[in-house]
């Protein structure tokens, strides 16, 4: 059983009613890279989550994801201490 770290981006942006709305995951090859796109994605559509996760590629299998990065609308919110996240991530107050 193989298993990769993967890093990846998810973008968010700001609707014209107020709400949030999540954009499709983008996946990166390092986390340096993935928290460059965050801030990029950031500075051009209002937030972005960065994220990293272990895998199996050969089976699907993907353990939960931990937030390495908010960045935008999403850096000043609250971050609730490491508790499985509705989406498979765990979030912790590294950022």
């Amino acid at each position: 059983m193989a298993r990769v770290t993967q890093f990846g981006v998810i973008p968010v942006f700001r609707g014209l009613e107020g709400r949030l709305a999540v954009q499709k995951e983008m996946r990166f090859s390092s986390e340096d890279e993935a928290r460059r796109a965050g801030k990029i994605f950031a500075e051009v559509l209002g937030g972005a989550v960065a994220f990293r996760r272990v895998s199996d590629p050969e089976t699907g299998a993907a353990e939960a994801g931990e937030i390495i990065g908010r960045y935008g609308i999403l850096a000043d919110a609250p971050i609730a201490p490491k508790v499985k996240g509705a989406i498979g991530f765990e979030t912790s107050s590294a950022a």
